[in-house]
């Protein structure tokens, strides 16, 4: 409740503004000296200035950072954002706001997030780049939803923090691949298939679960990819549609398209065989899809069970070959394609397209390794001048 304090008789006043409690339980009191006629215009001056800042607290920038953190989450994580991504935003949040719990917006600084990921490194805690994209996220929302102005953005000129320990990302070397290939034989025909589709075509893992007869261009051996296959614990299994500019055509070896054709026959005919025991499949359209990875009732495996199997399938061979993760076959593919395809007038544009990358740069950051290599080679060319 707003009070007074009586400094000079009939004239200079001290407001308080009572505003509860901080989140760190301590009393949130505000000041303001003013001067008034008399302690009663004194008391509706305290009790406007305690309105005010009540009012500004919940809609503008004087409210606390938790408070937005949670708006953010209720009006536009929860609602806008995918089961797995939600999974992996939710505890880099927590964090965050733990860190900031007794910061009002206003008071975090461009310094204040430097501070923050300075702490995180010096912590030895992992995920630097989610909690950037989650503090990004809520003040690009607070400037959309008028909380903050543009130029009072913290975030605005800062980077992804620098990630010293990041696994560092690995590939199969051309001389490699004979050797992938004859240890593979001994696995069932959908696993190879797996792993080819993830070193020839550059597929992630959730692209080739979510492939179904109705992307598979068969007569032109491409692929339409425009799913991919999630799973939560929020959600379960859901074969989500990729954005329009994520949208690509992938074109295979027609060897290997020859093999998914025979593959979806099978799966075509299982279908028929199960009959009223075919569960299968329906996209989050509600679309129901025949999708050639799948068990007998026509249900997908979980994108995480394919890493699994890679694991497996690398420590069974750790002895004749590199141990990678299933990811970096999709490296090795783009890896392969740049050093070796360039007498067939492929390029960096060849490998960002075929990988789905929006950004050029994030092709260039991820195979600088081969564009060096290509730059030694070039110095060498000139040997022969000499």
């Amino acid at each position: 409740m707003a009070s007074i304090q009586e400094i000079v008789p009939r004239k200079k006043y001290k407001l308080f503004a009572e505003l509860g409690r901080l989140p760190n339980g301590k009393r949130d009191r505000r000041t303001k000296t003013v001067e008034a006629s008399g302690k009663r215009e004194a008391l509706k001056m305290a009790q406007a200035f305690e309105d005010d800042l009540k009012n500004r607290m919940q809609y503008d920038e004087e409210m606390f950072f938790v408070d937005l953190a949670e708006k953010w989450w209720k009006n536009y994580a929860d609602v806008e954002l995918e089961g797995p991504t939600k999974e992996k935003y939710k505890p880099a949040l927590d964090l965050i706001a733990s860190y900031f719990e007794s910061y009002r917006v206003n008071e975090i600084k461009p310094l204040s997030i430097v501070e923050f990921f300075n702490f995180e490194k010096k912590e030895g805690r992992r995920s630097l780049e989610t909690k950037y994209k989650v503090l990004n996220s809520i003040f690009n929302h607070a400037i959309k939803w008028k909380v903050i102005k543009a130029e009072d953005n913290p975030m605005e000129g800062q980077g992804i923090p620098k990630i010293t320990h990041k696994q560092k990302k690995d590939f199969y070397r051309t001389h490699e691949f004979p050797i992938l290939f004859d240890l593979l034989k001994e696995q069932s025909e959908e696993h190879q298939l797996i792993v080819l589709l993830a070193l020839t075509g550059g597929l992630r893992r959730g692209e080739i679960a979510g492939i179904a007869s109705d992307v598979c261009n068969f007569e032109h051996n491409s692929i339409l990819i425009k799913r991919s296959l999630q799973y939560s614990k929020t959600n379960g299994l859901r074969l989500k549609g990729t954005k329009s500019e994520d949208t690509r055509v992938v074109t295979l070896s027609e060897k290997l398209m020859k093999r998914l054709y025979t593959l979806y026959e099978q799966k075509k005919s299982l279908k028929e065989e199960m009959g009223n025991l075919w569960e299968g499949f329906k996209d989050v359209n509600g679309e129901e899809v025949l999708l050639l990875f799948s068990n007998e009732y026509g249900k997908p495996y979980r994108p995480d069970t394919i890493s699994q199997f890679w694991n497996r399938f690398t420590t069974k061979h750790k002895d004749n070959l590199r141990k990678i993760r299933f990811h970096d076959l999709r490296h090795s593919s783009a890896t392969y394609i740049l050093s070796e395809g360039t007498k067939e007038g492929l390029n960096i544009k060849t490998v960002q397209k075929r990988l789905g990358h929006k950004d050029i740069k994030t092709t260039m950051n991820l195979y600088s390794h081969v564009t060096d290599q290509d730059d030694e080679a070039s110095g060498k060319l000139f040997d022969n001048l000499f």
